[in-house]
C-alpha cells in the first residue's frame, strides 16, 4: 500500500524533532521533509504535494496562516495545526472540526488527533477539508479593521533601482504571494510587499472586491461571470483572465452587487 507522505513545519527543532518521532512510529506513513519556516513550507508544499502537514502556527516572518494564504486552502494537504492559543481560539478549531495539537501534548492527544485528520487522508475528502480549513481561519485570524481614512489611490511599488507609481485605477486583479501581492495591470505583473489583507483594506471597496481566499479584483474589469462546479463561479475579466470566486466568498459578492449569482 502506498505510504502517506507528510511534511514537518515548526521553528524549534526540539518541537521538529518530537513530531519526528511520533510520526515514525506511524508504519503507513513516511516524512518527505522538514522546515523550520513557512516560506521554506510554501516552497516544500508545492514541490512535494503531500497528503499530510503538521503546522506549527507561530513562526517569525511567514506563520502558519500564512503558509494557508499562499498555497490556497483548497490546495492544503490533510493539516494539524500545532498552536499555543487560547481557549477562545481553540474552539474555533473544535467547531470548524479540524484537529490542532496544543502545545505541550501528550503522545495520547497526538495519535488521538493523527487517527482524526487521516480519514480525510484516506477517505480523499479534500473539498470538505478545505472548506474546513476556510471556515477555522474565518474565525480564528484577526479581523481587519475598518478603513476609516480614504481609500488608496496609488502604490509606490520598488521595481529594481526605480520606484513605480501606480494609480489603483490601473489594476485589473491582485493576487497573494505569501509576505506579498502580485499587482496585475495591463498584461504585467508587479510584486509589492505587502499581505493581501493589509492591501484589501485600503482599497475601496466599492471598486475592489475580494473574491477568493488569495484573490481581490477591480469590479470594472469584469466581463462576466458563469457556473464552475460545486458552487464555484469564474470570473471572466476584459482581458481573457479567469478567476474563481470561491463559495466562501460568493454571499458577499451577492451582497457588493445588490443580487444573488
Amino acid at each position: 500500500m502506498e505510504k502517506i507522505r507528510a511534511i514537518i513545519v515548526d521553528d524549534e527543532k526540539p518541537a521538529r524533532r518530537r513530531l519526528r518521532e511520533l510520526l515514525e512510529k506511524q508504519s503507513e506513513i513516511a516524512i518527505v521533509a522538514e522546515c523550520s519556516n513557512g516560506a521554506d513550507a510554501v516552497r516544500k508544499i508545492r514541490a512535494l504535494q503531500p497528503d499530510l502537514l503538521l503546522l506549527d502556527i507561530q513562526m517569525p516572518g511567514l506563520d502558519g496562516f500564512g503558509v494557508v494564504d499562499a498555497i490556497g486552502a483548497a490546495q492544503m494537504p490533510a493539516t494539524i495545526f500545532v498552536t499555543a492559543y487560547d481557549r477562545y481560539a481553540l474552539k474555533a478549531f473544535e467547531v470548524s472540526a479540524l484537529d490542532y495539537l496544543l502545545k505541550p501534548f501528550s503522545d495520547e492527544r497526538f495519535e488521538r488527533s493523527l487517527a482524526r485528520v487521516l480519514s480525510f487522508v484516506r477517505g480523499r475528502q479534500r473539498e470538505e477539508l478545505s472548506h474546513r480549513i476556510l471556515s477555522l481561519l474565518d474565525q480564528i485570524q484577526p479581523k481587519q479593521p475598518q478603513n476609516t481614512s480614504a481609500p488608496l489611490d496609488c502604490l509606490m511599488i520598488k521595481d529594481g533601482g526605480r520606484v513605480l507609481f501606480l494609480r489603483v485605477e490601473e489594476i485589473d486583479w491582485i493576487e497573494a504571494a505569501g509576505v506579498y501581492v502580485q499587482v496585475h495591470t495591463a498584461g504585467k505583473t508587479w510584486l509589492h510587499r505587502i499581505s493581501l489583507g493589509e492591501l484589501e483594506a485600503k482599497l475601496d471597496a466599492r471598486r475592489f472586491l475580494r473574491i477568493h481566499r488569495s484573490t481581490i479584483v477591480n469590479l470594472q474589469r469584469i466581463r462576466e461571470l458563469h457556473p464552475h462546479s460545486h458552487g464555484d463561479f469564474l470570473v471572466a475579466l476584459h482581458d481573457g483572465t479567469e478567476l474563481k470566486l470561491s463559495r466562501s466568498y460568493r454571499q458577499k459578492v451577492e451582497a457588493s452587487l445588490g443580487q444573488s449569482l
